[in-house]
């Protein structure tokens, strides 16, 4: 594991570029900051120019735009290379934005707020297409289907709405009741829908019609809420960050935990899993980025139970070599402790 420092405040939001070499993070420190993930350390100048702590991040299918969600209630977009605002901050909300998520094309930016509702913008021009008013409570998550013609989004309403882009058309809705709704995914397929809770579980739903697709939730692992979720791109696993401390990775076919919970020192606010499924970066209250290679550890869930015993027992093997490499040059040195 790797920590990344650099930002002065708790970080709120990180995601990989499609080219899975860099990371970019928001924080309530007000900069954006981009990382090389494989040296971690950070490359070029901070992005600067929201008013207030940033909320929320996400990168352009392209790669070549950022976008920030800022407790200025602003939108920003901004040029990768540059480093500079593509257009003037997009003002449409009235509070908090917390999440945010382009389109699979690029040509739409999704952002919701602590003001109930969800803006819809065209990222050519900055205008608002249209605003999405359905939610009672803070929307939390923005998700666009793989395809792109619905919307995902998730509340402190205890709800999770699909709609259809086009037209702001509501598709149906999914209660959580009791509790709220802090992150929701589609599958990379769209056939499906996860989906984080303030019961600190997580929950699968048939992505066309809302309903439950396990009669159980994953509810072994974490203590705490669970902030941010993210699926990996083939859709074999995801990954949980929780004020608990953790980011935990579970099977999406088992619904179970892939080996142990990643310590932080610190609630864990956000969570990414890079293009090729074997790195994750984390942030939360500790202001580092903690980068993870994971990859050993879901080849060794995705063993055969034979295959998993062989490695047990090779390394007990290689264990017993080492003990008896150094049990002759200990007893020497006893010898020798005695002696004297």
């Amino acid at each position: 594991m790797r920590h990344m420092k650099g930002h002065a405040e708790s970080v709120n939001g990180v995601a990989f570029f499609h080219d899975g070499y860099r990371v970019v993070t928001g924080s309530w420190d007000r900069t954006l900051r981009i990382w090389d993930a494989q040296k971690g350390t950070l490359v070029g100048k901070s992005f600067e120019g929201h008013q207030g702590s940033i909320c929320s991040v996400v990168i352009s299918p392209d790669d070549t735009r950022i976008a920030s969600g800022g407790e200025d209630t602003t939108v920003i977009i901004w040029n990768v290379e540059s480093r500079q605002k593509v257009f003037d901050p997009l003002v449409g909300h009235q509070d908090n934005v917390w999440s945010l998520c382009f389109s699979p094309d690029g040509k739409k930016l999704a952002s919701g707020s602590e003001d109930e509702t969800v803006v819809i913008w065209d990222t050519g021009t900055g205008a608002i297409f249209t605003t999405l008013s359905g939610h009672r409570d803070r929307v939390l998550s923005v998700a666009f289907s793989p395809d792109g013609p619905k919307l995902a989004t998730g509340s402190s309403d205890t709800t999770i709405i699909v709609w259809q882009v086009y037209n702001a058309e509501r598709l149906f809705q999914i209660n959580t009741r009791p509790y709220s709704v802090g992150s929701v995914v589609w599958s990379p397929d769209g056939q499906q829908l996860v989906s984080a809770s303030g019961d600190k579980t997580i929950k699968f739903w048939d992505g066309s019609n809302g309903n439950q697709i396990q009669t159980e939730p994953c509810t072994d692992g974490h203590t705490g809420w669970i902030d941010s979720l993210a699926i990996s791109s083939d859709g074999t696993f995801i990954a949980t960050a929780s004020e608990d401390k953790t980011v935990r990775l579970w099977s999406t076919k088992t619904h179970q935990q892939i080996e142990h919970a990643l310590q932080h020192t610190d609630e864990v606010y956000c969570v990414a899993i890079s293009p090729n499924g074997t790195l994750l970066a984390s942030g939360g209250r500790h202001r580092e980025v903690c980068l993870w290679s994971i990859g050993d550890a879901l080849k060794r869930y995705d063993m055969p139970v034979e295959q998993k015993e062989e490695l047990e027992l090779e390394q007990q093997l290689r264990l017993i070599d080492v003990v008896a490499l150094i049990l002759p040059s200990l007893a020497s040195y006893l010898t020798v402790l005695e002696s004297s």
